[in-house]
C-alpha cells in the first residue's frame, strides 16, 4: 500500500517502507552531504586511507568481539583525546556493530 511522502505539501506517493519520495530522499542526503563536508575536509586523505589500509590488514577480525570482520579502523585512544592520528599502534580493526558501540560510550564520557 502507497501513501504519501512525509514532506510538507508533497503530493508523491512513497512505496511501504519508505517515508520519502526519491526527489526528497535526495535533497536531504545533498544537505547532510553538505552539512558533513567532503572525506578530505573531514581529515581523510591518502595518509588516513593508507593507515586504515594497514590497520584492517594487520586485524582482519574484529577486536571488539572477536567473531565478525573488520570494517572500521578505529583509534584506540581519540584524536579529540590526544592520540596519535597515524601511529598503528594507536589503531585497531573493529566491525560496525562494536565500532558504534565504543563511539556511544566515548560521547559519554
Amino acid at each position: 500500500m502507497r501513501r504519501p511522502c512525509i514532506e510538507p505539501g508533497c503530493p508523491a506517493l512513497v512505496d511501504r517502507g519508505e517515508s520519502r519520495c526519491p526527489s526528497h530522499k535526495r535533497s536531504r542526503a545533498l544537505a547532510y552531504d553538505a552539512r558533513r563536508g567532503t572525506a578530505a575536509e573531514r581529515g581523510y586523505d591518502a595518509d588516513h586511507r593508507k593507515w586504515r589500509e594497514r590497520v584492517l590488514r594487520r586485524d582482519p577480525i574484529c577486536k571488539g568481539c572477536g567473531r565478525e570482520p573488520s570494517t572500521f579502523a578505529d583509534h584506540l585512544i581519540p584524536l579529540k583525546q590526544g592520540g596519535a592520528k597515524l601511529d598503528l599502534a594507536n589503531g585497531q580493526g573493529m566491525c560496525s556493530r562494536c565500532h558504534q558501540a565504543k563511539r556511544g560510550r566515548e560521547r559519554h564520557q
